[in-house]
């Protein structure tokens, strides 16, 4: 152990609760990772049986589940994507978790190890391969270009996590992206249900991207369909063929299609680009193991992928967008409660303040602002607002606020509401107030000696 990480080895002779067979042992290293280091972290304390609704497996206990995750520059998306693994309703004592990182620039490292040792007794057990140095691959210009290098190290170590449940008789092995985020709790579960070869939950982002593709081109690129956007956008719904889904996926390795699936060496007759997501496509069509999507149930979301010129501050901020986003349509990131997101440091941007005006019969959505105001760094003052709904003719007039006389909205035809009105009184409150400082300021610069004000 040359990382100061916990190492603990299984009881002599002690059977595998979780995967048949003999017990797990230490995969051997990959002979093209010579600086790799390989750490196996084995059951310590194992939670009481029934977490979450059991699903039909082989006999009476729910089918084994391995989670196979890769990260790497995904400090920022880790506590969310790694926070909704915590949660999934499925029994921990029934999933092992495979992860791997390397080539980080940022704190990536740190925050895999922290989680990884705070989970280690929940779960059947926990494979970590870590490789700390170089954090750059020699033909990259940037963190988020993919050589040809990068492309078959990750190929070979989705491969390695393919083998590692194989091995261990894994009933299903679940693989996931460090910035796919799955925020329904019962995914898993959903997924098993489908009793699907390969299916993938659609995952929502902030444009037309997803983890699926609905057509391919017979040189392995993508194809447009009349089909994409309407499963995108959830015009039909359903479980849907298609020929590619990548970066969040279930396989079911009791199906005798998978047995022939692999993501390296790529097929014998491979001769389309040389990408992991499609060559595990081709495989998939040589194996005649169909993909499905499923978009009947709102899964989680997945982030933009960055372009090979955008910096990892680029792909922080497409980040936040996405957690925005999903936190605007009702399905809000939470944080795992071993890891911490990176601390912020909100400030006004410039300016003398920033106002948030907010009615107080509705908290939840000053609640949902302050955040994502905190998220993209900004700090504020809040404002309760004047709500339009108590005001009546009375209290408008002792305002002093008179209507213009004949004034219709030129859209709707109508007179201003009460909404409105509250709306224009709010805002009205803040220029008041800092008018008056704007003057004090002036008097103040002036030097005048005043005795009365």
């Amino acid at each position: 152990m040359t990382d100061g990480s916990l190492h603990v080895p299984p009881a002599p002779g002690a059977p595998s609760p979780l995967l048949p067979g003999p017990p797990l042992t230490r995969p051997p290293r990959c002979s093209s990772m010579a600086p790799a280091v390989l750490l196996l972290f084995l059951p310590g304390l194992l939670l009481a049986a029934g977490q979450g609704q059991p699903v039909p497996g082989n006999g009476a206990s729910p089918p084994s589940l391995v989670v196979a995750l890769m990260a790497r520059n995904a400090a920022h998306a880790l506590p969310y994507s790694l926070g909704a693994l915590e949660r999934l309703h499925y029994p921990k004592e029934r999933t092992s978790i495979w992860c791997a990182t390397d080539h980080n620039e940022d704190a990536t490292l740190e925050v895999l190890r922290r989680w990884l040792e705070s989970v280690r007794p929940l779960y059947h057990s926990v494979v970590w391969r870590v490789q700390e140095a170089p954090r750059w691959y020699p033909e990259e210009t940037g963190p988020k270009e993919w050589p040809k290098e990068r492309y078959e190290h990750v190929m070979k170590l989705r491969q390695e996590a393919l083998d590692y449940a194989r091995e261990n008789k894994a009933d299903y092995i679940l693989y996931t992206d460090a910035d796919n985020v799955l925020t329904n709790n019962q995914t898993v579960q959903l997924l098993m249900a489908k009793n699907k070869t390969l299916v993938a939950p659609m995952l929502d982002a902030q444009t037309g991207f997803s983890n699926f593709w609905c057509g391919i081109t017979p040189q392995g690129f993508y194809r447009r369909t009349p089909d994409y956007y309407p499963t995108k956008n959830r015009q039909r719904v359903g479980c849907f063929p298609v020929p590619m889904v990548h970066s969040t996926f279930l396989l079911d390795l009791r199906k005798e299609e998978s047995n022939k699936l692999a993501f390296h060496p790529p097929h014998p007759n491979y001769t389309w680009t040389f990408d992991d997501i499609i060559v595990f496509a081709y495989s998939c069509l040589a194996s005649r193991a169909q993909g499905y999507v499923c978009n009947d149930h709102v899964f989680g979301s997945i982030n933009v992928p960055p372009l090979p010129h955008h910096s990892l501050e680029d792909d922080q901020l497409n980040f936040v967008h996405l957690m925005l986003e999903s936190m605007v349509e009702g399905f809000p990131f939470t944080t795992s409660q071993y890891v911490s997101p990176p601390e912020k440091h909100p400030d006004k941007m410039g300016f003398d303040e920033v106002f948030l005006i907010n009615l107080r019969r509705r908290p939840e959505r000053r609640e949902r602002m302050l955040r994502s105001l905190y998220e993209q760094e900004i700090s504020c003052r809040v404002l309760d607002a004047v709500d339009g709904r108590a005001l009546n003719s009375s209290d408008i007039k002792l305002l002093g606020v008179n209507l213009l006389p004949g004034f219709y909205d030129p859209f709707s035809g109508r007179t201003l509401t009460k909404g409105e009105v509250g709306c224009f009184l709010s805002h009205y409150k803040i220029w008041k107030e800092r008018k008056m400082m704007r003057l004090l300021d002036d008097i103040r610069t002036a030097k005048l000696e005043w005795d009365l004000m």
